[in-house]
């Protein structure tokens, strides 16, 4: 087994590529990376998570040897929704997608008025107003993605999927119409009404909350695309045996119908949410936490390692967590120069969420896996990431280079001035074949 290396750069910023307008890249340009497959787990900070003493054997063993650990990366806010909707969208906390909507009764409510920030220069491509559910004007990596590579008009499969976990199990409780491999597709509630989806059951362990891409009009408005690309999971074999079946397993059968962009969120068992699971864990037991998270991995990971787009190169592996909670309490570390926002409210401000106001979600770590332009077993001491510079780095990688609120394609606070994506610190110049730009 190889031992974990402790991968470093020179004590300075993370040197970047550098776009013709002299804005700040990827230090791997676009089509090195084609596909990025990101999973998201809940709730744990970087200590416990990659500590020593850590239950997660199967991330800290097997996964750390074959990717690099990013000590230094963060969440952006509290409770979940908000560092979600951050993910694929680049928009800041709102006193509602902090408290995931709970100020409203869980109610899947319009952002109103959902008007442009009058002060772009300082809020880069948000919105304005109260609710969770972003207006059609307000795009995600998905809109880009489209955009670039439309849907078959056919299927209306794009070039992005998000993969949820146990979605539409109980259709009455989530919503959303059948999907062919079981479950429903597309689930959420109608707008204003009550989300039923909040607590796992034993049959059901989806929330709505933690669907990244069903709080945007821009992809729920269209039935079609979002019923063919907001899926369920899938299935493992029997008493979780290493035979993925259902979505996931079919799409990354071949590197042609590997998705650009996946988001998978598993179940509130298997993403870490809920210590003791309503239902089974990956294993057929009823633990959460970390292991409930560990066993997931040690369950679907050899699907994806194997996967031809992975094992070619061509996919990068993001594992990371939504925010840290340290003993219990919202951690509020922050990195990056995180703006607030204009809709965040600062804790005791009438009406405002009882949770730690954005900017901050704490120290989460995450580790990135690539066979070809990551050091394996490495540790990177140099960079610090979020949220939000993630999907800078996603929207680079994949050669999103236009629109967006700064024109470059960075959406929201992932085109916030200064914000450093991915840089040679991630993606060593000497695998990379990039040259090292001082900036």
């Amino acid at each position: 087994m190889l031992a974990l290396l402790a991968w470093s750069t020179p004590a300075v910023a993370s040197t970047t590529g550098k776009a013709s307008s002299g804005i700040a890249r990827a230090a791997l340009p676009p089509g090195r990376i084609n596909h990025i497959l990101v999973i998201e787990f809940e709730n744990e900070g970087y200590a416990a998570t990659f500590g020593p003493g850590s239950p997660a054997t199967y991330l800290n063993g097997t996964l750390r040897r074959e990717g690099q650990l990013l000590p230094n990366y963060y969440g952006i806010g509290h409770d979940s929704l908000d560092n979600y909707i951050a993910e694929v969208s680049g928009q800041a906390p709102s006193e509602d997608t902090q408290a995931d909507c709970a100020d409203h009764g869980f109610a899947f409510a319009n952002v109103t008025p959902g008007t442009s920030d009058a002060d772009q220069s300082v809020n880069p491509g948000q919105v304005d107003g109260e609710g969770c559910v972003y207006p059609s004007s307000v795009q995600t990596i998905a809109s880009q993605l489209d955009a670039k590579y439309p849907p078959s008009k056919a299927t209306h499969v794009g070039s992005w999927r998000a993969y949820e976990q146990d979605m539409g199990n109980t259709p009455s409780r989530d919503g959303g119409p059948p999907d062919p491999s079981g479950g429903t597709d597309c689930a959420h509630p109608a707008i204003g009404a009550t989300d039923t989806a909040e607590v796992a059951t034993p049959q059901d362990q989806y929330t709505t909350r933690h669907d990244p891409f069903v709080w945007f009009h821009s992809v729920i408005d269209n039935t079609a695309l979002c019923d063919a690309n907001v899926v369920p999971l899938g299935t493992l074999g029997a008493n979780g045996s290493p035979s993925p079946s259902g979505h996931l397993a079919q799409d990354l059968h071949s590197e042609r119908t590997t998705p650009r962009f996946g988001f998978i969120t598993p179940n509130l068992c298997n993403d870490g949410h809920d210590a003791t699971c309503a239902g089974p864990n990956s294993t057929g037991g009823n633990v959460g936490g970390l292991i409930g998270a560990d066993e997931f991995l040690r369950a679907w990971m050899p699907l994806i390692l194997g996967s031809p787009a992975y094992k070619h190169g061509d996919m990068l592996v993001v594992i990371t967590f939504d925010e840290a909670e340290v003993g219990g309490t919202a951690a509020t570390a922050a990195c990056c120069n995180e703006a607030s926002g204009p809709d965040t409210h600062a804790p005791g401000n009438a009406g405002a969420s009882t949770d730690s106001a954005a900017p901050g979600g704490g120290q989460i770590g995450a580790l990135l896996l690539n066979p070809k332009y990551v050091v394996p077993g490495s540790t990177d001491t140099t960079g610090s990431y979020n949220h939000y510079s993630a999907l800078r780095s996603y929207e680079d990688l994949l050669g999103l280079t236009t629109g967006g609120a700064d024109g470059e394609g960075h959406m929201g606070f992932a085109a916030a001035k200064g914000l450093a994506p991915f840089g040679n610190d991630v993606f060593p110049a000497k695998l990379s074949g990039s040259s090292k730009s001082k900036k």
